[in-house]
């Protein structure tokens, strides 16, 4: 039967409230048997499990130690300070037989051989910065 089979709204009401009923009860049987069922059953133990042993780290080789590097020159001696009356005194070392020899410079291998001392003068008094003025 269809609800809009009954011409009447109040019959319409009611047969509608007597499928919305049953259909309640018929859930309700439902839900019912589901928990007998379930309470039927018997309870499992879960199980306790078992403590997994830690894993260990993954081994990893110990570093190659990496090779001194070789001093490119031979190391020099410091020279020894003596101490007199309040002042030192350097001594100088004595050159190796190996040593080269050391030669006075020429003019001409001096960065700055062309300019006259007023001229270097004053290149010096210059502020840092700031450049000098064009020949």
């Amino acid at each position: 039967m269809k609800v809009k089979e009954v011409t009447n709204p109040e019959e319409q009401l009611g047969l509608l409230r007597v499928i919305i009923d049953n259909t309640w009860s018929a859930i309700q049987q439902q839900a019912d048997a589901h928990a007998r069922q379930k309470a039927s059953q018997p309870l499992a133990k879960p199980k306790a499990k078992a403590p997994k042993p830690p894993k260990k780290a993954p081994h990893v080789p110990k570093p190659q130690p990496l090779a001194k590097p070789k001093a490119p020159y031979p190391a020099m001696p410091q020279p020894a300070m003596k101490s007199t009356i309040g002042r030192a005194v350097y001594k100088q070392p004595q050159p190796s037989i190996g040593a080269p020899k050391q030669t006075a410079t020429s003019p001409s291998n001096q960065p700055n051989a062309s300019l006259s001392s007023l001229e270097k003068d004053e290149m010096l008094s210059l502020p840092r910065g700031a450049l000098p003025k064009p020949l």
